[in-house]
């Protein structure tokens, strides 16, 4: 597979929308052509769109505050992270037969580490070592960033979660892509993003020694 994968986790707030644009300008610029995902490969449908429909259950997403789903379910739970699990799967696939260029780089805001750090997020409950295990039958990007910032920043910018929450979640982050970066041969950085032009220029330099 010739494509580049690079993914930003975080916190809502920690600033991955903003630096993936200023990435995705710069990659650009350099004759670089950018296809941005969320979360996932996306070749399967969100699962409410088969009650709301495509564009409503979007828009309803969209707009939808984290975290607030009522499932209890481990069973539903189970369904929901299979569907989710299956789209990886056959997104990477998909993925790997249809970018052959080098030029080619696919850029996730958030990734398959959102499953296991927060799965509520996703309405599911389901122990975080079970959705850890199913990582090791999916494609590992090339370049995987975690951004964060003191609790109090992020209120700020966004307060959707309380400082109690980030704290534990950002934690729990950084606890994973040690973990990882220590076993894999894939790069896992953990940036504090304060300043957007200090950020930027540290993953701009990362990329560059991967492309």
């Amino acid at each position: 597979m010739t494509i580049k994968i690079i993914t930003f986790s975080g916190v809502d707030g920690a600033g991955k929308s903003t630096l993936i644009e200023c990435v995705n300008k710069e990659l650009k610029s350099n004759g670089y052509r950018v296809i941005k995902k969320r979360s996932r490969p996306e070749i399967l449908p969100i699962l409410s769109s088969f009650k709301y429909g495509k564009r409503n259950a979007e828009n309803r997403a969209t707009i939808a505050l984290p975290r607030l789903g009522g499932n209890r379910s481990r069973f539903t739970s189970f369904l929901r992270f299979a569907y989710y699990f299956l789209d990886y799967v056959i997104g990477q696939t998909f993925i790997r037969i249809k970018y052959r260029s080098n030029k080619d780089i696919l850029i996730y805001d958030r990734y398959y580490f959102d499953y296991i750090i927060d799965p509520i997020r996703a309405n599911i409950v389901l122990p975080k070592n079970f959705i850890n295990f199913f990582y090791r039958f999916i494609d590992k990007p090339d370049l995987n960033i975690f951004l964060f910032a003191p609790s109090y920043e992020i209120f700020k910018r966004k307060n959707e979660l309380d400082e109690k929450t980030i704290n534990i979640l950002t934690e729990n982050y950084k606890k994973l892509f040690t973990n990882l970066d220590k076993n894999r041969n894939e790069r896992y950085l953990i940036i504090e993003n304060i300043s957007l032009e200090k950020s930027s220029s540290v993953i701009i330099k990362h990329i560059n020694e991967i492309l």
